[in-house]
Parts: C-alpha cells; structure tokens; sequence
C-alpha cells in the first residue's frame, strides 16, 4: 500500500508536465503544496522501511526523492524566505497611494455586512468583487455608492458577475468579453489623488474543471491577450482578480514573464484565497500584478466573510523610481512565441 500511493502521488506530480489543455494536467498544477507536504511522509516511511535491494522499492525512492526536489523549486518563490519580488516601501505620498480589496463573494453567499463591515475597516480605494449578482449589487449599493462614486457593474446570475467601485476617477471606464461571451472583464484608467494615471484590467476567466470548462484553453487565452497588452502599456498598470489558477503554474509565470508585470505574494507567503471552507485544500488563486513602479505598503488577507474565498486587501504606492529598481520578469524568445500563441488559440 505504501509503494502504491507513492507512484500515484509521482503521477500526481509528472501529469502537469503534459502541456496540455485538458483539465486532467492542468488541475495536478494547483495543489502542489499539498504534494509537497503528503510526499515527505511517504519519502520517510521508504527510508524506515527501506528495502534498498529492491530495485523497484529504492527506484521509488529515487523518484519520490526528485519529486519532492522539484515541488520544493516551484513553490519556493512564494515562501517568506525567498527574495522579495516587490520591495516593501514606507508610506511616503498619500496622494500616489492606491489600497484596493478583491474578493470571490461567492454568488450564493448572503452575508453582506460581513464582507461590508471588511470594507469599512480597511476603507479601500478600489474595491472588485466577483461572482455577484443582483442582490450583491444592491446591497453594495446602498452602501457604497455615495463613498464610491465611479463605478463598472455587470452583475449576472452566472457565478461571473462583476462590480467594480472606486473613490477615484475612472476614464475610459468599459466591461469586455474578450473570450467567452458570458464571461465580462474590466478595464479601465484610475486617476489617483495626485493626478496620475494608472491602467487596471480586472478579471474572472473560468476555471479548467468539468462542469465549469474541461479545458483550459478559453482561461489561458483571456490571460495571454491581457499579458500582451500589459506588456505594451505606457500607463503603470494593474491586474487584479480571481484568475483561477495558482501561482506556480505555468501558465500564470508566463503571463507574469510576458506582462513584465510584479508578484507581491512572492517572497511573503502564500496567501491561498480558495478554499475558505478547507485549511488544507487552499490555493492561491486571487491576485494583482502590479508594474515595476509601484512598492507594496501592505498585504492582508481577511478573515471569513461567508464566501469560499478569502479577500485580499493590497496597499501599493507610485513611485516612478522603482523602475529603475526592481527587476522586471522576461519572457525569452520562445516564451513569448506560446504567449502569442495562446492569445490567438482557437477555443
């Protein structure tokens, strides 16, 4: 029995590196920390009970060995141990500070002065929430609407809803579908306080899960064509949302890589935001990438709200020298040729 939930842990860890969109190698990418943790037991017990001139018992070894080597490099980046991706900043400028809360609500979640009174103690800027509704829309209204003036909603009854509230300006301010019709995104141009001009895209591309999208095709796209026009922006930028994928898959490091956009988390922990419900079965999939000129005042995740998710408040500052600072992520050659071509992949 030993033997026989190690190979099938193995399996667990080598399906990813089938590069394929079917929700089979895509879903063994998200709990690689659960891998990492369930394999070193195993690896233990082996060596306890160590029949080391079985050749299939010490090649078991070997295997569960390099396995637990591999999840170690891949998840690094986000213990607090590694190197700071974005450098953490004192509060300088109010007026170049942005602080923004996202948060999965979780459609059939009822429980709005829970996530509200969240949103009165940490009095964000910008505030996104997903998977609402009607009923999310007005009771967010009612209020928010005076302290948060500008405002993107596209409330459905899909689990893709979007509300979108800010105390800052919005130019430009529009809901795109710009891959599955019943799948809304933002994107829009915040003036902070001090007259500077930020890009934002927010986004909600569905998960590669049966029931959901048996492939994974329709999310990496909608991610890819963001990455590319983030890449080109002049603006500083910023991409927040529930991306539905971890963070050490390799489709979210190539859109990392091809947008040239930061990471917080790495080098501060985790953060898993699904599943509220599990200590266990968490991963990290709400996020916002920020460019190179913006510094990380603080980042919190909050308490239970009644969604399945946790939300995440980020407290960012513009400062126009970091750039000069912090190393950008980069897409080599071929990098960018599958980030094209996944952009333009036919669903």
């Amino acid at each position: 029995m030993l033997l026989v939930i190690s190979w099938i842990l193995i399996i667990a860890v080598v399906l990813p590196f089938v590069r394929d969109d079917y929700w089979i190698f895509r879903i063994f990418e998200y709990p690689r920390y659960q891998k990492f943790l369930l394999l070193l037991p195993f690896f233990a017990a082996l060596l306890w009970f160590g029949e080391y001139r079985n050749w299939f018992h010490l090649s078991t070894m070997i295997l569960l060995a390099l396995s637990i080597i591999y999840l170690a490099y891949r998840i690094w980046p986000y213990w607090p141990f590694a190197e700071k991706e974005m450098k953490d900043i004192v509060s300088t400028y109010r007026a170049n500070q942005v602080k923004v809360i996202c948060a999965n609500v979780l459609q059939e979640n009822r429980e709005f002065d829970r996530l509200y009174q969240q949103l009165k103690e940490h009095e964000p800027d910008i505030i996104f929430l997903l998977e609402t509704d009607l009923k999310w829309q007005d009771a967010m209204d009612e209020k928010l609407n005076k302290a948060y003036p500008y405002t993107l909603k596209m409330p459905l009854d899909n689990t893709y809803g979007l509300l979108f509230y800010s105390k800052m300006p919005l130019e430009g301010g529009k809901i795109n579908y710009l891959v599955d019709p019943d799948v809304p995104s933002i994107e829009t141009i915040a003036v902070l306080p001090s007259g500077q001009r930020i890009k934002i895209w927010g986004l909600h591309p569905k998960p590669p899960v049966p029931g959901e999208d048996d492939r994974s095709t329709a999310k990496d796209k909608e991610l890819m064509k963001v990455a590319l026009l983030a890449e080109k922006e002049k603006l500083p930028v910023m991409v927040m949302g529930d991306l539905n994928d971890v963070a050490w898959s390799y489709v979210t490091e190539l859109f990392r890589k091809t947008s040239r956009l930061l990471d917080p988390r790495r080098g501060r922990g985790f953060y898993s935001t699904f599943s509220a419900k599990s200590w266990f079965i968490s991963f990290p999939l709400d996020y916002i990438f920020c460019s190179a000129d913006f510094g990380l005042i603080n980042m919190q995740r909050l308490p239970k709200n009644g969604s399945d998710h946790y939300a995440i408040v980020s407290h960012f500052e513009y400062k126009p020298v970091l750039k000069n600072i912090q190393e950008e992520p980069q897409a080599d050659p071929s990098e960018k040729k599958e980030a094209i071509e996944k952009a333009a992949k036919p669903q």
